[in-house]
């Protein structure tokens, strides 16, 4: 039977289309006219399809933290358009017919990061502004200094910026040769270059639990299968992660153990030192985020996985954006030399070649990086703190994890409350936030959000201040499995 067909409708889970919605209820007039308008533009832009059946009206209720009446009318106003049909018994569903692009209703995890809302305090994002340092480093670049590397096509990048990023490494405690460099498009590119390399569709993939939605949606693309990993406050679970590697025997493993995304936490090295002897012992290749390693407030050394011995197994993905800037996407991965040939002829088809003002601007960065790390502490740790003191002072029942570096603090809601509910809530009162939903292939609401405090101190007070005032009026929905 075809997908989709009356007798075997598609069904839109509440969390789906709560993801797809966005930030809905930013505008004039009712809640219910205006969740009608935005579903109703899902129906035109083909993000709903024909015949799909929306959620229940309980279900999507608690999903948006709204009354049951709300979605009632919503689904009443849309049934007057003629854009869905109510049929008495079989739910609601999207009417006439609409075209979409192959793949359009593919769940991606992370997708309700890149949400905008115009009239709202965005707290969506973990990144840092440009320190006006860097505003000044961009200024001065000499193209002219550069001419001979202007035209340079490699794709495992410039020769000397090579040489920067392995010095790094070295005096950092990891030594390092440039023949161990990639240079990507941020390292948002290196996981995917590598993901693409080393899981083939049915592989399984191995990470944390709670972990950055780029990398279980680029496993989700490529047709493999994520497999969670569980951690605690420190990181991963040893016992659980030795016990999945035995069941699933991985194609790979990635994970994000310092200063992680979205939970801050810090892998001891007693742990660190484990995973490098499962990674030798079992031969899986592992990748190793390190984009925030450096964003400790005590500035501590945190050593990777590859400074201890996994046999050649290990890589590292590298950036410069969370330190220097986000807009300068320039990033690398650092492994044996073998692989690294091997993954050059991926790179040559994904962008053939890092851009050349990119390289240019990592160089000059990577001259002042010590220099730079200070400075972005500088501006981190007291909106941490702000952050800190919102928590103990205004929101005294929430939970939250150590904050010893990184982008973002970790909360929990108190009781049962509903993450997903809550961000919802706080939406109409002009702060946009992600729950822990957006961190997880597990398909069930939880108890976190992740608040970043790389905003500039005027956003990230407002932003505290609206979220305060709409935990004070949350109706402190519970969590629910039936919402997913």
């Amino acid at each position: 039977m075809r997908a989709g067909s009356s007798s075997n409708p598609t069904r839109v889970g509440a969390n789906r289309l709560v993801q797809l919605l966005g930030h809905w209820a930013g505008g004039d007039g009712p809640l219910y006219r205006q969740l009608a308008d935005r579903i109703g533009e899902l129906v035109a832009d083909g993000s709903l399809r024909s015949r799909e059946v929306l959620p229940a009206e309980r279900a999507l209720a608690a999903a948006l933290a709204v009354s049951r009446g709300t979605i009632v009318r919503a689904y009443d106003e849309l049934a007057s358009q003629r854009a869905v049909s109510r049929i008495q018994g079989s739910g609601t569903a999207v009417s006439g017919r609409s075209v979409g692009v192959r793949g359009r209703s593919e769940q991606f995890v992370g997708e309700r990061l890149w949400m905008n809302g115009d009239a709202s305090v965005d707290l969506l994002k973990a990144n840092p502004s440009m320190l006006p340092e860097v505003a000044q480093l961009v200024a001065d670049v000499d193209l002219a200094a550069h001419t001979r590397d202007l035209d340079g096509t490699e794709p495992l990048g410039w020769w000397r910026l090579r040489e920067r990023i392995a010095d790094l490494h070295t005096r950092q405690g990891l030594p390092t040769t440039p023949h161990q460099i990639l240079v990507t498009s941020g390292a948002q590119q290196g996981i995917s270059l590598v993901v693409t390399a080393m899981a083939r569709p049915g592989d399984v993939v191995l990470g944390e639990e709670i972990t950055w939605p780029g990398l279980i949606d680029m496993v989700a693309h490529v047709g493999a299968r994520f497999e969670p990993v569980c951690v605690d406050r420190n990181g991963l679970v040893l016992d659980d992660l030795e016990s999945k590697i035995e069941r699933y025997r991985p194609a790979l493993m990635a994970f994000n153990p310092q200063h992680q995304n979205p939970t801050g936490s810090r892998l001891p090295p007693d742990r660190v030192a484990v995973i490098a002897d499962l990674i030798r012992r079992y031969r899986i290749p592992t990748l190793e985020d390190r984009v925030a390693v450096d964003l400790g407030f005590d500035r501590r050394h945190l050593p990777a996985f590859d400074e201890y011995d996994t046999g050649g197994y290990g890589l590292i993905a590298g950036s410069v954006s969370k330190v220097v800037w986000p807009g300068l996407r320039l990033g690398w991965l650092r492994a044996d030399a073998q692989v690294i040939n091997r993954l050059r002829s991926h790179k040559a088809v994904a962008d053939v070649f890092t851009p050349a003002i990119s390289q240019i601007l990592g160089l000059t960065a990577l001259e002042r990086y010590d220099e730079l790390v200070g400075l972005r502490l500088g501006q981190l740790r007291p909106a941490a703190d702000l952050v800190l003191d919102t928590l103990r002072n205004d929101l005294s029942d929430w939970t939250h994890a150590p904050i010893r570096g990184g982008l973002s603090a970790w909360v929990g809601l108190p009781g049962q409350a509903s993450a997903s509910a809550f961000v919802q809530h706080a939406g109409r009162h002009g702060v946009l936030i992600a729950s822990g939903r957006q961190f997880t292939s597990r398909a069930a609401d939880c108890s976190n959000i992740r608040i970043p405090f790389t905003a500039d101190a005027a956003t990230l007070h407002e932003g505290l201040r609206r979220i305060v005032d709409a935990w004070r009026t949350f109706g402190h929905h519970p969590v629910a499995a039936g919402v997913i």
